[in-house]
């Protein structure tokens, strides 16, 4: 009675500690996306009462299966199957451009859970006629045989949820820049090992609310042109297209780094003396354009190479 007893805190205890982690240090910023798009964007993901409050229902769940089948012995572990099937389903969702979408496991979870069904009735029958324990303790066979269930239940969720670095990346910049931590969000932007259009445009957002648009921009990532400055074509998981529009859409600064990003340089020149009439007062990027475009009037070129971060780096990329 007692080697049951703590073979069940056992469990209990590897099974909080590793689905609070899970969710708290790894899953935080894909469940922050998840959780506002599936409610229609009404509502918002707190990291931490989240995952105490996924932890403790899927417990919940794991002691409704247990009441109900009764195991006690060596396949008490399999009582917590369902449970890290909800958590590795959660946690694969996939964003939408306005929800979310369940995958493939709307019909492999189904499936999955009959086939638990039989498994359950086999080893319900069988538990009568299990040999007697051959070890007491910490160390004994009952412990054991369920760690080991533990441990291919950890490799199923660590496999089989969302595990895209890239995703996962841009995720945490959305959420960062959520939070209005700008410098956190580029920092995450400069590891990234390629951009899409969003995150490109979320990216000239976070240098833009830090006011270096015209100074640092082109240390980042790019893609998409002047298309990406503004919601429109691409869309946030969670900055409202509002928000973005209000902030960007009488910005000189966005309309003429759209005229850097597109390498229209005739309309740069054009534009640029209306907000910068004096060359002196010119931002950094604004002075290199002005130059290579005054060079490309003669026929002429910056010669290379160009410096990392430069707008020459950018208009003559291949």
């Amino acid at each position: 009675m007692m080697e049951s007893k703590f073979m069940r805190a056992v469990c209990t205890v590897l099974f909080c500690s590793f689905t609070f982690c899970f969710l708290f240090f790894f899953q935080a910023d894909v469940m922050t996306v998840v959780q506002h798009l599936a409610s229609g964007r009404q509502t918002f993901y707190n990291p931490m009462l989240g995952a105490v409050l996924i932890t403790l229902t899927l417990k919940l769940l794991q002691m409704g299966i247990s009441s109900l089948v009764k195991l006690s012995k060596r396949g008490y572990g399999l009582t917590y199957f369902p449970s890290f099937l909800v958590l590795t389903v959660i946690s694969d969702l996939r964003p939408t451009t306005e929800s979310i979408t369940f995958g493939n496991w709307i019909w492999i979870a189904p499936l999955l859970l009959l086939v638990y069904a039989f498994v359950m009735v086999a080893v319900k029958r069988f538990e009568p006629y299990e040999p007697e324990l051959r070890s007491y303790g910490p160390f004994s066979q009952l412990i054991w045989t369920n760690l080991l269930l533990f441990l291919s239940f950890f490799l199923f969720t660590g496999l089989f949820s969302n595990t895209d670095r890239y995703f996962h990346q841009r995720a945490k910049v959305e959420a960062l820049i959520d939070k209005k931590d700008y410098a956190g969000a580029l920092n995450v932007v400069c590891t990234m090992p390629h951009t899409d259009s969003v995150t490109s445009m979320l990216t000239v957002y976070a240098v833009a609310r830090r006011g270096h648009l015209a100074d640092s921009l082109f240390h980042y990532p790019l893609v998409g042109e002047s298309r990406t400055l503004r919601p429109g074509r691409v869309h946030s998981w969670l900055q409202p297209d509002s928000v973005l529009l209000k902030a960007t859409r009488n910005s000189a600064n966005y309309q003429l780094t759209g005229f850097l990003l597109d390498r229209n340089l005739h309309d740069f020149a054009r534009y640029l003396p209306q907000y910068y009439p004096n060359d002196s007062l010119r931002p950094h990027y604004y002075k290199e354009a002005y130059k290579i475009y005054s060079l490309k009037l003669k026929g002429l070129k910056l010669k290379a190479p160009y410096r990392a971060g430069s707008y020459a780096a950018y208009y003559y990329a291949p």
